[in-house]
């Protein structure tokens, strides 16, 4: 069906150019329902200023292009906050490094969850190089993963997207690792003590930390460090 009016023509211009052809993934990712987002693209409703922002904020998309359809549809490198820095995209701009994304590659942050025998990936996310650079990473060695349970709240909220750069898999005292322990994926904070024991420490107190002694520590890989997280909306 045809937008009715030129901003629901700008808003599926979006998804199109992000290379989400399927409504539901685009919705699931946005954070906005699929009968919202399909409300919107054919023009039966207009979004409002915190939707607006949602596009902004979640696929960098610049707000005067989507209300005016002036100017460019995606905010240039060095524009507010992580916009510029993260979205779904296939576009062919050199400043953006794609990461694959492993949707059932979920880390558990609680008592553990099962390796997956698949590591196929998903699909991809791009991030700006620079701004994986900022955080400590080397962008080349990055993947997104996805953070469940309760056990590194407040700091990981359950549903949140984990950027894990596999390159990082020696243990800085109080970093955030991907572990594989015992074939169970964790996400948790490492800390190494003189005896060499290892500890594994959730952020969320109601969980106790737990030790490997050195004889132990053949359980326990690094998967890599945790960069980046940030919590869908």
């Amino acid at each position: 069906m045809e937008p009715k009016t030129p901003l629901g023509k700008r808003l599926r211009a979006v998804r199109t150019q992000v290379g989400i052809e399927d409504r539901d993934s685009f919705a699931e990712q946005s954070g906005i329902s699929k009968s919202t987002i399909a409300h919107y693209e054919r023009g039966d409703r207009t979004p409002d200023a915190t939707m607006l922002e949602r596009y902004r904020d979640r696929w960098g998309v610049d707000l005067n292009w989507l209300i005016t359809g002036k100017g460019e549809m995606f905010q240039s490198q060095g524009e507010s906050g992580q916009s510029q820095s993260m979205a779904l995209t296939n576009l062919d701009r050199p400043d953006f490094v794609r990461l694959p994304v492993y949707n059932e590659i979920r880390a558990s942050a609680g008592p553990g969850a099962a390796v997956p025998t698949s590591e196929h990936a998903d699909g991809v996310v791009a991030f700006t190089s620079r701004f994986l650079r900022d955080q400590g990473a080397h962008p080349d060695h990055c993947s997104i993963i996805w953070a469940r349970g309760d056990s590194m709240q407040p700091t990981i909220p359950d549903g949140s997207i984990l950027i894990v750069d596999r390159s990082q898999t020696d243990v800085v005292n109080g970093c955030i690792y991907v572990l594989n322990v015992a074939d169970d994926l964790l996400v948790k904070r490492v800390r190494r003590r003189l005896d060499a024991t290892v500890e594994i420490v959730s952020d969320n107190s109601m969980y106790p930390p737990e030790a490997l002694r050195a004889d132990q520590l053949q359980q326990l890989r690094i998967v890599g460090r945790v960069v980046y997280f940030c919590r869908t909306p």
